[in-house]
Formats: structure tokens, sequence, C-alpha cells
């Protein structure tokens, strides 16, 4: 037995290789966040990078929020 984050072993549940075994003790998932450190102005390579990222990120972790 081991633990996971859901985003770690998603593949290998999807493919049966991996199943959950204690599912009613799972946690409720936690945010994500983009923390960079606080300047002036941000350099321009850093917003680049936080909004090619952010949506990305969004969309591949979205299959993880909890059903309505």
């Amino acid at each position: 037995m081991t633990r996971l984050f859901h985003y770690q072993a998603a593949e290998a549940i999807q493919a049966g290789a991996l199943q959950i075994v204690l599912e009613d003790l799972e946690l409720e998932p936690a945010p994500i966040h983009l923390i960079h450190a606080a300047r002036r102005q941000m350099p321009l390579k850093m917003r680049c990078f936080l909004d090619f990222a952010r949506p990305k990120l969004r969309q591949a972790l979205s299959r993880f929020a909890p059903a309505p």
C-alpha cells in the first residue's frame, strides 16, 4: 500500500494497474498555487510563464476536481 497524489497515479488507476482501496478516507483536493518572488516589476519571462502555465495546469488538473 502507498499514498500518492491522485494526479501521480491517475494513468495507472485508469489502466487498472492500481486501485483506490480507502476511497472513503481520501482527503479533499488541495489547491495548487503558482508562487514567485515579489519584485517591483515582474520580469517578462515570469509573466509569460505564468500566462502559459495557468490554463495548462487548470485543464490538466480539472479531471481531478470533485464532482458537483
